[in-house]
């Protein structure tokens, strides 16, 4: 099993905030990207899911009192997040050199025990 870094998962977690916030429509939110379990605006809102994620890794939260389980679990929400926001061009990741594409690979490096390639 590999040796993971706590600290080499945090700073995983810049790129999809950035990508997350970029992506959602903040401007009529009346909560101000704060998720609120208990608003009905919230819990049918279609950005739902961006919000309580945000709100559970915002630069804000402590993620050094986050296990490592459960940093590793929440960047694969990340991963599917970006992942689906990719257009078919993006078939050949390997070879792709965009941010996207290299986030990924440096998070499945991070989680395989791997050295990510600069």
């Amino acid at each position: 099993m590999a040796n993971i870094s706590k600290t080499d998962l945090i700073q995983l977690f810049e790129f999809p905030r950035k990508r997350i916030l970029q992506s959602m429509e903040v401007t009529h939110c009346p909560h101000a990207v704060f998720y609120n379990h208990s608003d009905e605006q919230c819990i049918t809102c279609h950005q739902g899911e961006e919000c309580l994620w945000m709100n559970h890794n915002d630069e804000l939260v402590s993620m050094e009192d986050k296990s490592i389980d459960d940093l590793k679990q929440q960047l694969l929400v990340a991963v599917d997040f970006v992942d689906s926001s990719l257009t078919p061009h993006h078939l050949s990741r390997r070879n792709c050199q965009c941010d996207n594409c290299v986030w990924l690979r440096k998070v499945q490096q991070t989680l395989q025990g791997e050295l990510p390639k600069e």
